[in-house]
């Protein structure tokens, strides 16, 4: 089975997670700018996730929602019929209510728009104490 990571980091947190995980391609989403407050973005990386079986997307969260990089790729991206899907997402809040969970229903949501069908979805707070067992119980799934 083909599997891919596809993930967008700015600071470097959602990509270190991302490097733990094993057998998987790991594919970049990058933008011309790393400005959350752009208007408008432009992907310059757009990864091609047709011909994965098992799909995770990754980013961090921004202003309590999806950063506009992953929102902008994922919205431009084909038909996700057949795959299995997965999410997970990074961030500082103290609580995942603050925008953890927030950003994975709008990501599923995007995702579903593709005729996707989300399994997992994890929110790692990163500035948590819990934070290496709940990245260590999400690689485990694999």
């Amino acid at each position: 089975m083909k599997r891919a990571i596809v993930f967008y980091s700015k600071t470097g947190n959602t990509e270190s997670v991302v490097k733990r995980f094993k057998d998987f391609d790991i594919l970049r989403v990058k933008a011309s700018s790393d400005d959350p407050n752009q208007k408008v973005v432009e992907l310059v990386e757009r990864p091609n996730v047709k011909d994965y079986e098992e799909v995770i997307f990754a980013c961090p969260v921004h202003g309590f929602m999806i950063c506009k990089v992953m929102k902008t790729y994922l919205t431009e991206l084909e038909d996700l019929s057949g795959k299995t899907i997965d999410l997970f997402v990074t961030h500082q809040f103290p609580v995942s209510w603050l925008g953890g969970n927030q950003t994975l229903k709008q990501m599923k949501k995007l995702i579903e728009r593709k005729n996707g069908v989300v399994r997992n979805m994890t929110s790692i707070n990163w500035s948590s104490k819990k934070k290496e067992s709940v990245i260590e119980e999400m690689l485990n799934r694999y």
